[in-house]
């Protein structure tokens, strides 16, 4: 009965919004990207690309569960390197950091739509031994058909946050059939082992596994790349870096304020503002025209290699973020100012670099309350706090150094999470 219920209410939904959707798709190309694979009609060409021996299929949505994913896949080749895997995605960007990153696996595709028509097709056409899906990703008809199939679901590196919680509860009657047939849940802290329980999971299928994102290899530059990276951005060993990764709307705004407010003390400041969504570029760029700040795109200093007394360098390649990290001199994490819920504070910490961070950390809950218990950053609530903040970083290097050197020892004193995650998996393999 509920089952209906929510698929009456999908096709509703999706008939609703149709005219809306076939718009975007003949305007705008990315909207036509995969549409094949996400409809389920397209799967048998990637059945082709597994070859005969029933899949491990991973599902990750995003380029963060991406990235959360590599580690688990790399145990698995390496424990049975002839097991043929599929990684699906939810977003193009994903997708391609799937198809950059993901060595190894057979065939990189599109979520299927979870509708039961598409569901079914898609789960008989792949025939998976095992589903794992990143973090939590809870769809009705697809982990039902499954459950049916007796196919073993596996969610790793499970997160819960407080927004998430109030909504899965607040529809729990929806996800409660799901979430039983979930064969094991890993989650990354006690906290969320203890929601997804009051979510309705069976507290027996419930382990504490740590967070996979500690174990993810630092990005690799040498000393080398690192000064051809500088030069590449008209910048030199020694120059004063604020990092703006992962910003949304309202906090560009901020970070060209602390740049205003910061630059007559410290004149040679360099802002490397870095959007969350390529597709804000532009947006970001009318932004500073109004502001008339000088700026540059990353990549029309590409081959010049000549800022032309830019302030701002604007990130505007996917993929180069967390290196550049490694040049800043402090760091300020986006998606934490506004109620977006903060990003990953770990790839700064990996360069050892300290970190600033708004108030809405509620995705990285835990990591943001142990740099903030070490440390190794600082929590800042508005423009003034950060121009404070970052003022005392600017003057004191050896502050800036030592937190730095603690963000890192977070990172070094919690890893082990992907042994722990891999060994729940195999029992299931």
């Amino acid at each position: 009965m509920i089952n209906s219920l929510y698929n009456t209410l999908l096709t509703l939904g999706l008939v609703l919004s149709s005219p809306f959707f076939a718009l975007k798709i003949l305007t705008t190309p990315r909207y036509r990207r995969g549409l094949s694979q996400r409809l389920g009609i397209c799967y048998k060409i990637v059945c082709k690309e597994l070859g005969d021996k029933k899949p491990l299929w991973i599902h990750a949505a995003s380029v963060g569960e991406v990235l959360v994913s590599l580690p688990i896949i790399k145990g698995i080749k390496q424990a049975n390197p002839q097991l043929p895997i599929l990684v699906s995605t939810m977003t193009a960007s994903g997708n391609d950091m799937a198809k950059k990153r993901a060595s190894g696996v057979k065939a990189i595709t599109f979520f299927p739509l979870d509708h039961p028509w598409a569901a079914r097709r898609t789960i008989s056409l792949v025939n998976p031994r095992a589903f794992l899906v990143a973090e939590t990703e809870i769809w009705p008809n697809f982990l039902m058909e499954l459950g049916r199939k007796e196919i073993p679901i596996i969610l790793f590196n499970g997160r819960i946050s407080t927004r998430s919680l109030q909504w899965y509860k607040r529809f729990r009657f929806f996800i409660a059939s799901p979430l039983a047939a979930i064969s094991a849940f890993c989650m990354q802290s006690g906290l969320d082992a203890q929601r997804i329980i009051e979510m309705g999971a069976d507290p027996e299928r419930v382990t504490v596994t740590g967070n996979i994102k500690f174990d993810q290899p630092p990005p690799e530059i040498t000393p080398q790349e690192k000064e051809a990276l500088l030069q590449t951005l008209g910048l030199h060993v020694g120059q004063s870096i604020l990092i703006a990764g992962s910003t949304h709307r309202g906090e560009d705004e901020c970070m060209l304020k602390v740049l205003r407010r910061l630059s007559p003390e410290y004149p040679d400041l360099v802002l490397i503002l870095a959007p969350r969504h390529l597709e804000r570029v532009r947006e970001v760029e009318t932004l500073l025209k109004s502001e008339k700040i000088p700026w540059k795109r990353k990549s029309q200093l590409q081959a010049k290699g000549q800022r032309g007394g830019a302030h701002v360098i604007l990130l505007d390649t996917l993929g180069e973020l967390s290196k550049i990290y490694s040049i800043g001199t402090l760091v300020f994490v986006g998606g934490s100012l506004v109620r977006v819920g903060g990003h990953n504070v770990l790839e700064p910490l990996f360069f050892a670099k300290p970190v600033l961070f708004g108030p809405f950390m509620d995705h990285f809950r835990e990591i943001s309350v142990e740099v903030l218990t070490r440390g190794a950053g600082f929590q800042v609530r508005d423009t003034e706090e950060m121009v404070l903040r970052a003022k005392t970083l600017l003057e004191n290097s050896s502050l800036s150094t030592n937190m730095g050197k603690r963000g890192f020892e977070i990172i070094r004193d919690n890893r082990g999470a992907t042994r722990k995650t891999l060994e729940t998996i195999f029992r299931f393999l």
